[in-house]
């Protein structure tokens, strides 16, 4: 919801307004990948996942503006990078 809400305040063009469940989709993906395959260990303990970590890659999709964002190759580029750094 809180992405429907996010895509309606913003004049993004129709093809971006598109992605919004493959977007959802593809970080809850993502995450359940990466909680299975980064277990955390003792040398790296800090491999630990959770929810929170899916809520930063919509806060940083939230930052972007239309001016940002014109075509939905942007929106993809975006989301891969707030992934990554996620």
């Amino acid at each position: 919801f809180i992405v429907d809400w996010f895509f309606m305040n913003h004049d993004f063009p129709r093809s971006v307004l598109s992605l919004k469940n493959a977007l959802v989709e593809g970080t809850i993906d993502v995450y359940h990948t990466v909680s299975k395959e980064f277990l955390p260990t003792p040398a790296k303990s800090h491999y630990t996942y959770n929810l929170r970590d899916v809520s930063k890659v919509f806060q940083g999709l939230a930052k972007a503006s239309n001016f940002s964002v014109r075509i939905d190759f942007d929106m993809m580029k975006l989301w891969i990078h707030e992934c990554q750094r996620v």
